[in-house]
């Protein structure tokens, strides 16, 4: 694992990148996990342990190397009851919060990305809404997939002009895209799992595909934004963390993507 703040990829705003191997046929697991379900651990599916912020879980599993926010929906089949919809594993759906502002998506599969891994210890990948299986063992839906086949994708100004705060407005979750906020975001660069954190007053999500671009990345897939963009590194003494307000220090985060040290667990 390898990780490094940036400044000169985005007009001097601090840019973290995290490098992890693909590959996970040694001690280490990454794995997709739903920490509100931590705070009632009778509910199904909770991997985690205790904690509901990230400086509660860590202690409460031990062997964690990395932690991030992980986005908007971990499909697992039979496991969500959302009387609202017809929901099914691989649906593309997802809430999102950025600061004060709701944007919800239903079922709008352009720009859509799925960021899965087939078995557990195979290699995890970014495959389009076209491509899913429903039969991945983990699926993480996000969105906007930024970068496909090392080609930008296109972003529709239309879906990225700001909404008014408080509203849940369907079918975009764009509109915050034209907005500065912290990003969090994964690609893929051969055999390597690229995680993007962009901190402080942020970006916006053409910036961030333009960080994308820089890296030269096979695929890239944007995860979050807003006090949600978190994570948590331990670099062999401390845990590293980027710059978080403090009203962002307890927020419980919906879903979160975990490598640790599975010899411990």
């Amino acid at each position: 694992m390898r990780y490094a703040k940036h400044t000169d990829l985005l007009a001097g705003r601090s840019v973290w990148i995290i490098r992890i191997d693909n590959d996970f046929t040694g001690d280490l697991t990454l794995l997709i996990s739903k920490v509100s379900e931590a705070i009632t651990p009778a509910m199904p599916g909770n991997h985690i342990g205790a904690g509901a912020a990230m400086d509660e879980i860590i202690p409460a599993q031990p062997g964690i190397r990395f932690i991030i926010n992980g986005g908007f929906s971990h499909y697992r089949k039979d496991f969500y009851d959302w009387p609202h919809q017809d929901f099914q594993v691989g649906d593309p759906v997802g809430v999102v919060k950025i600061r004060d502002h709701y944007y919800e998506d239903f079922r709008d599969i352009q720009g859509y990305g799925f960021f899965v891994q087939n078995e557990k210890r195979a290699p995890w990948r970014i495959i389009r809404y076209a491509d899913l299986n429903k039969t991945e063992k983990y699926v993480l839906g996000c969105t906007p997939l930024l970068i496909w086949n090392s080609e930008a994708l296109a972003l529709t100004v239309e879906k990225m002009q700001p909404l008014a705060q408080g509203t849940i407005t369907p079918p975009s979750i764009l509109a915050h895209g034209l907005q500065n906020h912290p990003r969090t975001a994964i690609g893929i660069q051969g055999r390597e799992l690229v995680f993007v954190m962009v901190e402080g007053e942020g970006c916006t999500l053409p910036e961030l595909q333009h960080i994308g671009l820089q890296l030269e990345l096979d695929a890239f897939l944007n995860l979050d934004g807003g006090g949600s963009s978190q994570f948590r590194l331990w670099d062999g003494t401390q845990y590293i963390k980027n710059a978080v307000s403090p009203e962002d220090e307890k927020r419980v985060l919906g879903h979160v993507l975990i490598l640790f040290d599975e010899s411990l667990k």
